[in-house]
């Protein structure tokens, strides 16, 4: 599935939940409250970039927006943006999401915009209490919204297909880097891309199929064992010695910020030599950070929970810190027998690309070689995108 497809079947499944009645809240930053979401009966939804529409300068954005913002931006603009009960932008992130979603709300004073405030650094305590207020803010903000009240019955029921989506993922995750040959790398982040689109139960049940299919073929192959080990290191971010036995392939690990797993199974899948398991694992992504969220307990204070479960989510920028996410990275570099590391850059995205020299470094110094990509969301340079991936491969080949 190409992205513009993939864009299309995002738009189709939204369109069908308006249909049916459905109210769909667009997000961005991907760690949003979906369980708060869900309680309120809203479907959260990821808002996606779109190849079609340039986001070029607009009069009402100053140079502080990122090329993401800006392509969103001028969705709205042109009238293609997609039909939704309201969007959330974050602040605390990035300057970029906080200033878009003021100028936003002063252009289109009709749209619903709903801000959440994230905490800076690794405060432990206090930095859950303080996200647990204001996610208590957002959700009155959704009550209003809305018209319906918190609902703890629908916060429990969201959660458990919630973890049932996310456990379901990071099966597969694991069990690629084991045995790429089981699932496509595009199958892989289809079912991402589902799970942003609408964490439903279809999507669930999607998902719990075709992790059986999966878990069929590595008993066959006696490997089952060592996927459960993988997924429990990644989920501790606790990578030691794992014994696994990875054939002769080059595999390769991809990282970046707000780059999605399905732009890049895009971009790879006609570059000559390519092969269909180079590609084992995107870590430190849009994907895998949401993928990998803890789940969010459902006794107690479900605020707080809500906020534990965010902060709990592997190697976020704005409570890591690029330390720990560092050595993070290294010990998956070495230890899961990565090759080779392509480094993500969304244009203009301060995080990204504040972040790449560190990351090119922490690769350099385990041995592990590096090609930056500087992506913008139309992939208005493909050729030269793709031309460099394929000359890092052939560089791989003969090392």
């Amino acid at each position: 599935m190409s992205y513009p497809i993939l864009i299309e079947q995002s738009n189709q499944i939204l369109r069908e939940l308006v249909d049916a009645g459905q109210r769909v809240l667009g997000y961005i930053y991907p760690h949003i409250p979906h369980e708060i979401v869900m309680a309120h009966g809203l479907t959260p939804s990821l808002v996606r970039t779109n190849r079609t529409t340039v986001g070029a300068y607009e009069d009402s954005l100053q140079t502080f927006s990122c090329s993401l913002t800006r392509n969103l931006f001028s969705q709205r603009v042109n009238g293609s943006f997609p039909l939704l009960a309201g969007i959330v932008f974050s602040a605390n992130t990035c300057d970029a999401l906080q200033n878009v979603a003021d100028v936003w709300r002063l252009r289109f004073p009709e749209d619903n915009v709903i801000r959440l405030t994230y905490p800076v650094g690794d405060a432990g305590d206090s930095a859950a209490q303080f996200l647990a207020k204001e996610i208590k803010a957002f959700s009155d903000a959704l009550e209003s919204l809305t018209g319906t009240a918190f609902q703890k019955d629908a916060f429990i029921e969201a959660a458990s297909i919630l973890e049932g989506i996310r456990s379901g993922l990071q099966l597969l995750y694991s069990a690629r880097l084991v045995n790429p040959s089981l699932i496509p790398y595009k199958t892989l982040s289809e079912l991402v891309g589902d799970f942003m689109t609408a964490p439903t139960k279809t999507v669930l049940t999607r998902i719990e199929n075709k992790w059986a299919e999966v878990l069929d073929g590595l008993r066959k192959q006696k490997q089952d064992g060592v996927v459960l080990k993988i997924r429990a290191a990644l989920l501790s971010q606790d990578i030691g010695d794992i014994d696994f036995a990875s054939d002769s392939a080059v595999r390769i690990a991809v990282i970046g910020g707000m780059v999605e797993p399905t732009t890049i199974a895009d971009l790879i899948v006609n570059i000559p030599g390519m092969k269909p398991n180079t590609v084992v694992l995107d870590i430190l992504t849009f994907g895998f950070r949401t993928v990998f969220t803890p789940p969010a307990e459902t006794e107690g204070d479900l605020f707080e929970n809500a906020a534990q479960s965010i902060l709990g989510a592997p190697s976020e920028p704005t409570q890591e810190g690029l330390p720990r996410r560092m050595r993070f990275l290294k010990d998956i570099l070495t230890n899961l027998s990565i090759g080779g590391l392509v480094v993500c850059e969304q244009s203009f995205c301060d995080p990204d690309e504040f972040e790449a020299p560190s990351t090119e470094r922490a690769a350099s110094e385990v041995g592990v070689p590096t090609v930056r990509l500087p992506i913008d969301p139309e992939l208005s340079d493909r050729a030269r995108l793709e031309g460099r991936l394929q000359t890092f491969l052939e560089t791989l080949d003969t090392s």
